[in-house]
């Protein structure tokens, strides 16, 4: 029960950061991390896909309400929740047991769950800018924003799913 209460926090937490802070910082218009994203990265490798499915909707669903995207974050992070287990199986491959497992440094090595956390943050980019321009003639400026934005939110997502899986894992 303990264990679903830091998940609220921690969704609530990085839903109200990147509203409240990351979208309120206009450094340039190629830097826009996204580090909600990181509530789908920590959440438990065996749960049940269905849920998170449904998580990652209502994730995508909440920061659009409160944002007022349409629906773009809905879809970018929807297919990020449905490709997790692709991610997790390229990340990591097939050795690694999902036993209640939290994606944490003592229970992944630190090269997989750097890979993992970068192959979903660069997923989700993708998905969410080239939704955003639905075009191909700026290519080159939507290229420039993702990898400076997925850059930026991938070590970001690295130190919060630090953060956060030491908190869920000492309860």
């Amino acid at each position: 029960m303990q264990k679903n209460l830091l998940y609220m926090v921690a969704f609530l937490v990085l839903v109200l950061s990147q509203i409240f802070l990351l979208d309120n910082i206009s450094l340039s218009v190629f830097f826009h991390p996204m580090i909600y994203i990181a509530f789908i990265i920590m959440l438990p490798l065996d749960l049940k896909p269905l849920w998170v499915l449904l998580l990652s909707t209502l994730l995508g669903l909440t920061v659009d309400m409160l944002t007022g995207m349409h629906g773009l974050n809905v879809i970018a992070t929807t297919a990020t929740g449905f490709l997790r287990p692709l991610m997790l199986r390229l990340a990591v491959g097939h050795t690694t047991a999902t036993d209640d497992s939290v994606p944490a440094l003592h229970r992944l090595s630190t090269k997989h769950l750097a890979w993992y956390i970068i192959l979903m943050v660069t997923l989700h980019s993708i998905l969410f800018f080239m939704l955003e321009s639905l075009s191909l003639s700026h290519l080159p400026y939507t290229l420039l924003r993702l990898v400076l934005s997925a850059s930026t939110a991938s070590l970001m997502s690295w130190y919060i799913v630090k953060l956060f899986t030491k908190k869920i894992l000492n309860r």
